[in-house]
């Protein structure tokens, strides 16, 4: 293998791929922002345009404090506009929420009243970002005790969701050997690279000052302030807010990377396949997935491309084909009609998302306080569509008005985790390979 194949296998398999691999990227991909090149000042500093540092810079801004938001390459370029474009208006497990000092009530009540954040600031702010609020359906093959407990719950939270069978269920996806689904009408899709470049762009016009391969090399404190350092320029700040993926490269407050388990995952796009055969899956265009083991996530994007992301095996992220045949033997067994179409894969691509638990869906976000007036909002995990710009907003607004008290995630110390590889190993070693044991075995 030559040096060149060798640093393109280690891209997918640490998720530094090239955003442009991405078929959201490729759908419009934003205009560069120059890098600092001067000292400037500011009130707040935001480093990382991703998902949650474009949401705080836009409110920030939209709230006049004098905002700078740094990325150490362009907006959206990391695991921001890499996900798989499903916006789940709906938590999977609140039982961690009951270890928190307030068992997560101010959360719960923020993320319900806001859950449709996404389709609002699209609405509100004019973001073209392939938004489609059409709902979405988790499918099981069986009747889930839980899924009418789950039901249940989220009804009594005021949710319009409920159980469909029979000729309902078939009115919405049109699938083999799924008997039941879960119909959230909240939620739907969103191309993610769009949506965060879409904030990024209305930060800036709010007046935010937005620079990019500027990544921050130090950040020092002074008398009242704070000087980060980027390789052309530097920031003075009142207050600085770090919303970086894992923290990951810098040099400053090294405990960041320590917090959070880091897991790679692949995203693959089918190429455009005719919409009478996507009116035939799936007709209301909802957001699918599978209950419970969910390993094709599946969306249909405007540009009619199937769109779905998985968990590569160790030490093979560089093989698209491999996940490329599980998904079409998926589409076929599921999806029968499927089989009579040319469905090729058009973009694959990898990218990595930080989480704050080892345990798969228990990853809530995580807000740490790792000096004076320093901020960092990190481990954003799965539902980062949703969780990232929602989190965003209630920092930004409680930072422009000092109400420290109406954070909904508790303020943390920096706390090193242990076995950073383990949520690694436990979902490649042990969590897919059984899964993909009980699909092919039809025991899901």
């Amino acid at each position: 293998m030559r040096s060149t194949d060798i640093n393109a296998r280690e891209t997918f398999e640490n998720g530094t791929v090239s955003i442009s691999s991405s078929s959201w990227w490729q759908a419009q991909a934003a205009p560069d922002y120059a890098p600092l090149d001067a000292d400037i000042e500011a009130d707040i500093a935001v480093v990382g345009a991703g998902l949650a540092g474009a949401s705080v810079a836009l409110h920030l801004a939209e709230r006049g404090i004098k905002t700078v938001l740094l990325e150490a390459l362009q907006p959206a370029n990391g695991a921001s506009g890499r996900n798989a474009g499903h916006v789940q208006a709906y938590l999977d497990d609140i039982r961690p929420l009951q270890s928190w000092p307030d068992r997560g009530e101010k959360l719960l009540d923020y993320f319900i009243n806001h859950r449709n954040i996404v389709f609002d600031m699209c609405r509100k702010h004019n973001i073209f970002a392939d938004q489609c609020h059409a709902g979405a359906i988790e499918l099981a093959g069986k009747g889930h005790k839980s899924l009418y407990e789950k039901q249940e719950f989220w009804r009594r939270k005021g949710y319009d969701v409920s159980v469909v069978t029979g000729d309902e269920l078939k009115e919405r996806v049109r699938g083999h050997g799924y008997t039941h689904g879960l119909y959230w009408r909240d939620g739907g899709r969103v191309n993610p690279y769009l949506f965060t470049t879409g904030m990024v762009r209305v930060a800036a016009g709010l007046g935010a000052r937005v620079f990019g391969n500027s990544p921050v090399l130090s950040c020092e404190k002074q008398t009242g302030s704070w000087r980060l350092q980027c390789p052309r320029g530097t920031v003075n700040a009142r207050k600085v807010v770090l919303c970086t993926n894992g923290h990951w490269g810098n040099r400053f407050f090294p405990i960041l990377a320590r917090t959070q388990y880091p897991l790679v995952a692949c995203a693959l796009a089918t190429n455009s396949v005719p919409s009478a055969l996507l009116d035939e899956i799936n007709p209301t265009r909802a957001a699918l997935t599978q209950y419970p083991l969910g390993l094709y996530p599946l969306i249909m994007d405007g540009r009619d491309k199937m769109i779905t992301a998985t968990i590569p095996f160790k030490g093979d992220a560089a093989n698209p084909e491999r996940y490329f045949n599980y998904f079409l033997k998926y589409l076929g067994k599921a999806f029968p009609v499927t089989r009579d179409f040319d469905i090729r894969l058009e973009n694959y691509w990898t990218g990595v998302t930080a989480s704050s638990s080892h345990v798969y869906h228990q990853d809530y976000a995580k807000l740490y306080r790792p000096d004076e007036d320093i901020f960092a909002l990190m481990n954003i995990g799965t539902w980062g569509n949703v969780m990232g710009p929602l989190l965003g907003m209630n920092l930004a607004h409680a930072l422009a008005e000092e109400r420290y008290q109406d954070l909904v995630l508790p303020v943390e110390k920096p706390r090193q985790v242990y076995f950073q590889g383990l949520l690694d190993l436990k979902i490649k070693r042990l969590l897919v390979p059984l899964s993909r044991a009980a699909e092919r075995l039809g025991v899901a």
